[in-house]
């Protein structure tokens, strides 16, 4: 079958060395530009033939071209794995200072509010993503607040990245493969954007569990947040139908809860009149948002005003996942995942559920 096929593959590539890598890399490369130009030979030999002469004489070239295809693709993300991985091991300096998950949890049971920047927010400041990303659209102002807030140096204020930009040996293999690969892609923008000498968060505290192999400080994780809650008043700002904690015991210790509903898409396109609702609220609340890049913006900006704000994105689905042994992501009732279902309304069929959720809707803002 064809995981079967890749897994025997993979365990392969992972004990050949990498210069046979390199080497069985340009021997496939070589192998498909063959086999395209054969195909392509083919289809002008025997243009005026019948289609069933054609198909029964191509199939297998097509077929052996595209498993090829498949093949090179991953054989490229092992590559940069291995390379990173050496890299790694071999560097005597820190491409750049990034505190644990555990160390991010305690500043931000101290007191201090973040930012998180993922794969998404780093490449939307460099405008690796003209379109923007599946939730909020390119926005010349939105970059350059990104930029500045990622070099930024407030005393009540963290700024999160990704630890595996310089850790990937305790990562899933699909997992270390995206990052390597990011990595070096994106090397030269990450290196004028990030500063080597500021020390840097790890943004993967709303990731702690899926992306690893190691999932030995998950409990330890979920402990501490549930520590962040305990007996405050926390305030969240959300996308619509993202409904972070409803159904599950991570707000459970909180004293009260209650949420702004803002768009699901595109928010920073109304940033301004966000910023001006939540500074209504008292500054001893402690301020969620999981409103993607516009998170990471508002969380600064409430840090200057004196709240505690973190940008908690994804958490929530992760404890969800967390809490099922989930090998993969998958969708959850009640909830928006916009990785597995998209952006979606979904009703909330449990009505106790659903009047606990709307009885803690404060304000609803609109684009409009």
């Amino acid at each position: 079958t064809p995981t079967i096929t890749r897994l025997i593959l993979f365990d392969f590539l992972s004990k050949i060395s990498i210069c046979n890598s390199l080497i069985f890399y340009f021997k496939i490369e070589i192998l498909i530009l063959q086999q395209a130009l054969f195909i392509l030979v083919l289809k002008i030999k025997n243009a005026n033939k019948p289609i069933i002469w054609y198909n029964i004489k191509s199939i297998y070239t097509e077929g052996v071209f595209i498993m090829g295809l498949k093949i090179l693709k991953n054989f490229k993300k092992n590559i940069y794995w291995r390379i990173n991985k050496y890299s790694l091991s071999k560097s005597q300096n820190m491409r750049y200072i990034i505190k644990s998950r555990i160390e991010t949890m305690d500043k931000l049971l101290e007191g201090h509010s973040i930012s998180r920047y993922g794969d998404g927010e780093l490449s939307l400041i460099y405008k690796k993503k003209k379109n923007g990303i599946n939730y909020q659209e390119d926005n010349i102002e939105m970059r350059k607040r990104l930029a500045e807030i990622l070099k930024s140096d407030l005393g009540n204020h963290i700024v999160g990245i990704p630890g595996p930009l310089i850790k990937v040996d305790d990562l899933t293999l699909g997992e270390a493969y995206f990052w390597s690969k990011y990595y070096y892609t994106n090397k030269k923008n990450l290196n004028k954007f990030l500063s080597k000498t500021k020390v840097y968060y790890d943004q993967m505290i709303s990731r702690f569990y899926l992306p690893y192999t190691d999932k030995s400080d998950c409990e330890l994780v979920v402990e501490k947040l549930k520590q962040l809650f305990k007996d405050r008043e926390v305030l969240i700002v959300e996308g619509e139908n993202t409904r972070f904690g409803l159904g599950n015991e991570l707000l459970l210790l909180a004293k009260k809860v209650k949420r702004i509903l803002c768009p699901p898409k595109n928010a920073y396109k109304i940033y301004n009149k966000i910023l001006e609702r939540i500074e209504l609220e008292d500054k001893k609340k402690l301020i969620l948002l999981a409103l993607g890049p516009t998170a990471t913006v508002l969380a600064y900006d409430l840090a200057k005003e004196g709240y505690q704000a973190v940008d908690i994105g994804h958490m929530d689905i992760e404890y969800e996942w967390y809490l099922r042994k989930a090998d993969r992501k998958i969708d959850i009732e009640n909830k928006a995942v916009n990785e597995v279902s998209g952006v979606v309304d979904k009703e909330i069929k449990d009505r106790e559920l659903k009047a606990i959720y709307e009885s803690q809707i404060i304000d609803r803002i609109s684009l409009d």
